[in-house]
């Protein structure tokens, strides 16, 4: 055995981390890289906690442009991005053509009821967002559950009637019934959500 083989090697000093992930099981690089993630999905629900109401509008006015968009996309020649958007909607509507408003010659992706049902959960977060900021924020409490579900009969009646031939419905049921449940159903749930969100700081007025 030569002299550099006995030689020994002092071990350098652990931290307190390396100590922490020996004993846990978990690297330093690993428990920075967890705290990186930790930090972006903490800011990102923190995001979405605050501004909750206005992506959901947003989403409402992107889905509902984008269906009134549809039919002027077929009028100028855009078949195939026309098309797509008609066949994606078919999941949100049954897209009657006879129930339906037209742009241009073409049909809307959603019928009339729909459209009255998705305008006015539109609505309905429009008029929260005004006021969800001023002295009046809990001005719109959530419904009950049983009144919400007292909102679907006008259209479940309408609706069912027709279906077995008892009754034809027209426009203006259509629309009426339609309304009835998307303001209901955000009456239900948005304010809801809105009692469970902080709320913004009120700047002072001298």
């Amino acid at each position: 055995m030569t002299p550099h083989d006995e030689q020994t090697v002092t071990p350098r000093p652990r931290t307190r981390a390396e100590i922490e992930a020996a004993l846990g099981g978990i690297s330093p690089r690993r428990q920075a890289f967890n705290q990186r993630v930790s930090a972006v999905v903490d800011g990102a629900l923190s995001f979405i906690q605050r501004h909750w109401l206005a992506l959901v509008n947003g989403a409402l006015i992107v889905f509902i442009g984008i269906a009134a968009l549809a039919p002027i996309g077929y009028s100028l020649g855009l078949t195939g991005p026309s098309a797509e958007v008609f066949t994606i909607y078919r999941f949100f509507c049954g897209q009657t053509p006879s129930h339906s408003f037209y742009i241009a010659g073409y049909q809307m992706c959603l019928c009339s009821r729909c459209l009255a049902i998705y305008s006015s959960l539109l609505a309905f977060g429009l008029l929260l967002a005004l006021i969800r900021y001023t002295p009046r924020r809990g001005l719109i409490r959530p419904i009950s559950w049983k009144l919400w579900v007292l909102g679907m009969i006008p259209m479940a009646l309408d609706g069912g009637t027709q279906l077995f031939g008892l009754h034809e419905s027209n426009l203006f049921l259509r629309l009426l019934t339609g309304i009835i449940f998307g303001a209901m159903t955000a009456w239900f749930i948005l304010p809801q959500i809105e009692e469970s969100s902080p709320a913004e700081p009120q700047v002072a007025h001298a």
